[in-house]
């Protein structure tokens, strides 16, 4: 009986223990935590409450979460949890919510080894009581459980009647002993008992049994009678069968007596000596009390086992959860990241881009007026420079995906195996390229230009982690929109994959992490800027794909590129330059914030034989045409403080509806404007003086055949 006790006990405090390491509760989720605390709740007449080193209750399942709840009453048993960070277990109290007696069954909540909550569940005395009578006792037979001070928590009958009751002195005398052995008394009904005790060594409550004296005493004194109820005669006969009778009854009663301690103790019950029908009458009574309390501990034990794997499973899939939202938070904290690093770098670019215009332009218009060979080496070094500074915006352009790029349905595989040599001269030798590409690849719509450079990044980078040699292979293959395969960037569009897996040293998860980022690098000083992925990683997302990394140490590296499919076929044309002429007597105003990129344009087109007026805002540009300056051509900076480029044509189309515009932008993403640029052309910044002079046929003469709006020439 005390077995069962125990064992409930400690069923109790392996749910709370599940409870109290729960994720939930860990990052202060008191709303999910409640709900789990709910689904645990399966014992009627229970009730699970989180309360914090105060004793100030947080949750209470007997209330709606949120609702108001006092502070616990009886602080006794939290103390000694705080204090000890162990389990504890209350005497009987009345609860602060429900205002009647109840028990308590506590642990401690741990967060860097200091208790910062205690989690408890509160149990109704009749619960005990239930516990008590699934024993089968016989109904005269009375079992009671004691707390540490001796007051009644859970009777098998009549526990209304008592519940909150101390014992009686006699009893409370002897609990308080050490000896735990069978004596006579009294029970609070009146009955008189021998009777026996046991506590438990989780709890410290005290569970007792009395048996009615009836049932042992009725065969001593039928054995009097029967030994004084002779003659003087048969007095030594009488006397005789008397000790004879009494050492019968003797043996029986003592085994009686171990039968009992060995029922209190849940152990199994020996054969017990008969022969008197009142005893057999017991002995049958603990037989049937010792396999109940035996199906009952089985039970038990069926029912905590059972609940254990259901909390295992419920924690487990918990974790999961967890895990997974974890997980889809560091991926939305990566692409925020992203996201803010492309806004940066996209701004550095641009104004970087119109620095370099004013250079680039002022060195173009120096060129003619240089002649000595020493100084026009120090001018063509300063282009060079000029140029190496346009490639580095342009890459961080393409991480930022503000880049213009000019996209048309192509074949990656004629691609790859165009660029086939350019490869191999790029890596070396020391590298073998193989080639696994996939039979009728679908098309994709892309800036050849730039796939070609991302490409040749991806090569270089897989160059540089295999110095000693090694292998490149570059493959294809065709994902539909259906398959496990796709990143969550590019599900349910069929896609192609460029696969480019090479046997270099590889990467740790450190740096994958870190891949994409603009000027990360782990070469040496000197031999890497750290944009040739950023670069990957922009035009590709700029193309609608997506990127991944696989890689292990020592085991190399692979770098998965997707892209979506085109719906037209592959373009096998490329387009023609512009033919360069010089354009003389056009009107033209030049509009632009900066100043320095103002005059160094406005000088290129004087250089052409232009007329050039200038203005450094869109409304000072209106301005101008309000007082009928002669416009052919309005060149604007497409991005500017007040009215922007695209706002400034169009109040000036609205008095002059056929005038001309060109764009210029640090950015050249026409994405933005799409609406308002309509066929306007675009320029790039920084821009070389043919490059200017096509622009301007373009703009002028859009319908002439042979002038073609600025774009990369493709292969």
């Amino acid at each position: 009986m005390l077995t069962d006790v125990d064992r409930q006990i400690s069923a109790i405090q392996a749910e709370l223990q599940v409870l109290a390491v729960s994720p939930s509760l860990q990052d202060d989720d008191l709303r999910a935590f409640d709900r789990q605390m709910r689904a645990a709740l399966k014992i009627r007449g229970t009730a699970i409450v989180l309360l914090d080193t105060k004793a100030q209750q947080l949750i209470n399942t007997n209330r709606p979460f949120g609702e108001p709840l006092p502070r616990a009453i009886n602080t006794e048993m939290l103390d000694r949890t705080v204090e000890t960070g162990k389990p504890q277990i209350s005497d009987l109290i009345i609860g602060a919510v429900l205002r009647r007696p109840v028990l308590t069954v506590g642990i401690p909540v741990f967060r860097d080894s200091e208790v910062v909550y205690v989690l408890l569940m509160v149990l109704g005395p009749e619960i005990l009581s239930a516990l008590l009578q699934e024993q089968n006792l016989p109904p005269d037979w009375t079992a009671t459980i004691f707390d540490r001070k001796g007051i009644i928590v859970a009777r098998n009958r009549e526990l209304e009647r008592f519940i909150g009751q101390p014992a009686s002195p006699a009893l409370r005398e002897r609990i308080a002993g050490t000896a735990e052995n069978w004596f006579p008394g009294v029970t609070k009904e009146g009955i008189a008992v021998y009777g026996g005790f046991r506590r438990s060594p989780v709890s410290g409550w005290t569970v007792a049994v009395g048996l009615p004296r009836e049932f042992v005493d009725a065969p001593l004194r039928r054995a009097r009678w029967i030994a004084f109820g002779g003659g003087v005669a048969g007095l030594l006969v009488s006397l005789a069968l008397a000790w004879w009778m009494a050492r019968a009854i003797r043996q029986p009663v003592f085994a009686l007596r171990v039968a009992t301690k060995a029922l209190g103790n849940g152990e199994p019950l020996g054969p017990l000596i008969g022969g008197i029908t009142e005893l057999d009458q017991v002995g049958d009574a603990l037989h049937t009390a010792a396999a109940a309390l035996a199906h009952s501990r089985v039970h038990l034990e069926s029912m905590v086992a059972d609940r254990t794997r259901e909390l295992a499973t419920a924690n487990s899939q918990l974790r999961a959860e967890i895990g997974a939202r974890e997980q889809a938070q560091a991926a939305l904290l990566q692409a925020q990241k992203m996201e803010a690093m492309g806004q940066l770098t996209g701004g550095v670019a641009h104004d970087f881009n119109n620095l370099l215009t004013a250079v680039s332009g002022s060195l173009a218009l120096l060129e003619p007026r240089v002649f000595d060979e020493r100084s026009l080496r120090l001018l063509r070094t300063a282009q060079r420079g000029v140029s190496r500074g346009a490639k580095l915006t342009e890459s961080l352009l393409a991480f930022a995906r503000k880049q213009q790029l000019e996209p048309i349905p192509a074949d990656l595989n004629a691609i790859i195996v165009d660029m086939s040599e350019m490869l191999r001269q790029s890596i070396g030798v020391s590298v073998e390229i193989r080639h696994t590409l996939a039979p009728e690849l679908w098309p994709v719509l892309i800036d050849i230009g730039q796939i070609e450079t991302a490409l040749l990044n991806i090569a270089i980078n897989a160059r540089d982690a295999m110095p000693r040699g090694g292998v490149l292979l570059i493959e294809t293959a065709n994902i539909p929109a259906g398959s496990d395969e796709l990143p969550e960037e590019v599900v349910g569009q069929d896609c192609i994959l460029v696969s480019l897996r090479d046997t270099g040293t590889g990467m740790t998860p450190d740096v994958i992490e870190r891949a994409f980022e603009p000027f990360f690098t782990t070469k040496e000083i000197g031999k890497g800027t750290g944009l040739g992925l950023s670069m990957v990683f922009g035009v590709v997302r700029q193309s609608g794909g997506t990127v991944r990394i696989h890689s292990r140490l020592r085991e190399g590296t692979t770098v998965q590129v997707y892209l979506p499919r085109a719906t037209k076929g592959a373009s096998t044309g490329s387009a023609q330059r512009p033919d360069a002429r010089v354009l003389g007597g056009a009107g033209v105003i030049v509009v632009d914030d900066d100043p320095d990129v103002r005059w160094t344009t406005a000088e290129q087109f004087r250089e052409i034989g232009c007329t050039v007026i200038e203005a450094d805002s869109g409304r000072a540009a209106l301005a101008m045409l309000e007082r009928d300056e002669p416009c052919d051509l309005m060149v604007v900076d497409l991005m500017m403080p007040g009215l922007s480029g695209t706002d400034t044509v169009r109040l000036a189309r609205r008095t002059r509806p056929a005038l001309k515009a060109l764009f210029v932008s640090g950015y050249t993403d026409r994405s933005r404007f799409e609406r308002e640029l309509g066929n306007d052309v675009v320029l790039k910044k920084p821009f070389e003086p043919e490059t200017l002079v096509a622009a301007v046929q373009t703009a002028l003469h859009p319908e002439r055949d042979n002038v073609v709006p600025l774009r990369r020439e493709q292969h």
